[in-house]
């Protein structure tokens, strides 16, 4: 299925299906792609900003071309035009083409229809699952995120869920939100929590080679 949206381009926002995330729009621009969301279908496109986007953040920089279509389920617009608003993660698309707007960008995407068609086994989310268990106790996440682990999300939901609020990177959540399938992205889940945690096992043996070596000054 192809759409005509707006395109949302940020540099550390990645959204996901079926998760919720809220924004502050205040650049005109943005403030004007947001009324005329409401005032049609509520769709706005959230795209990542390539590298280097600074030199051109008020033009058009280039964007990746796999994004979260969003749905505006609610909104708060101030006196002075500024926009609180909650997007709810839809699905991912592959931008085919942008089209031309006097005020902000648009675009004609395809959906990825096919995202859930082969869900994933219990045997993949109890491999996963297990991952996360060891991750978030070894980088000391149960608290902040227990509200995901307790939480009655089904299995598709959750891997979403990990994807957006762990502390990745926005380039290593964009790599995980152009996985093609839910099987692909729970993989690469899997692969990224592995690194994560490989990464703290280096950074402690790190600390404690230089303590070690560490003579006080007598």
């Amino acid at each position: 299925m192809k759409l005509t949206i707006p395109l949302f381009p940020l540099p550390n926002v990645v959204l996901f299906p079926k998760t919720l995330r809220p924004l502050h729009i205040f650049e005109p621009r943005y403030r004007a792609l947001v009324s005329e969301a409401i005032r049609t279908d509520s769709l706005v496109g959230m795209v990542l900003l390539k590298e280097g986007w600074e030199a051109q953040y008020d033009q058009s920089p280039p964007i990746e071309k796999i994004g979260c279509l969003g749905r505006i389920i609610q909104s708060n617009r101030l006196s002075d035009g500024r926009y609180y608003i909650t997007l709810l993660g839809l699905s991912t698309f592959s931008l085919e083409k942008e089209l031309e707007h006097p005020v902000f960008r648009r675009g004609e995407v395809s959906i990825n229809e096919s995202f859930s068609d082969a869900p994933l086994t219990s045997a993949e989310f109890d491999r996963l699952s297990q991952s996360l268990e060891e991750t978030l106790t070894l980088l000391d996440l149960n608290r902040e995120l227990s509200w995901i682990r307790d939480s009655t999300l089904d299995p598709e939901a959750l891997v979403h869920h990990w994807s957006a609020f762990l502390p990745f990177t926005p380039e290593e959540r964009q790599f995980l939100l152009e996985s093609p399938t839910i099987k692909s992205q729970a993989g690469r889940l899997f692969d990224l929590l592995l690194f994560k945690r490989s990464e703290h096992d280096e950074s402690q043996q790190a600390g404690n080679s230089e303590s070690s070596s560490f003579e006080p000054y007598l």
